[in-house]
């Protein structure tokens, strides 16, 4: 079973070169978003009692973008041995190849009432609320994500998540 070095690994190499939203290798945002989700998983766990697998959510959060940026698949991700819980979220955060609005996304994601994407997406959500992950040419970014991030984590809630 791959651990979370083999996660990094994995999407290290997937997106090798890439630069994120604020100039900054890519793999930046996806450690931030693994160690904050890790941080929610574990609060979800320990603290509120629920059924997740903080390092199932961690490995998920470093590969959440491998689908959507880069030529890997599902079967990528099966084939070098990641659960099929960690493929599960990284499929249900990857946008469908049919265009739909971001809300709409939100709301799909919501209605799955999966905990551990949920906790993924608002880390995620939430590190592209930075202000250096968002251009000064785009400010509505910064209402989609804030609006994004109190649905998910009020749908979080709704399954007993207590943590921001």
């Amino acid at each position: 079973m791959p651990t979370i070095f083999d996660a990094h690994t994995f999407a290290l190499t997937a997106h090798a070169g890439q630069l994120d939203k604020g100039g900054e290798p890519g793999m930046r945002h996806l450690e931030r978003v693994a160690n904050a989700a890790l941080a929610r998983a574990g609060h979800a766990r320990l603290v509120d009692g629920l059924d997740v697998d903080p390092l199932q959510v961690m490995q998920a959060a470093l590969l959440h973008d491998v689908l959507e940026d880069t030529p890997h698949t599902a079967s990528d991700l099966r084939a070098a041995g990641f659960a099929p819980a960690i493929v599960r979220i990284v499929t249900l955060l990857t946008k469908p190849e049919t265009r739909i609005a971001y809300s709409d996304r939100i709301t799909a994601l919501i209605e799955t009432g999966d905990l551990a994407a949920l906790l993924v997406k608002m880390s995620d959500t939430e590190d592209n609320l930075s202000p250096a992950r968002i251009p000064p040419s785009a400010p509505f970014l910064r209402e989609r994500y804030t609006l994004a991030f109190a649905r998910l984590r009020e749908a979080a809630a709704a399954s007993g998540y207590t943590g921001r």
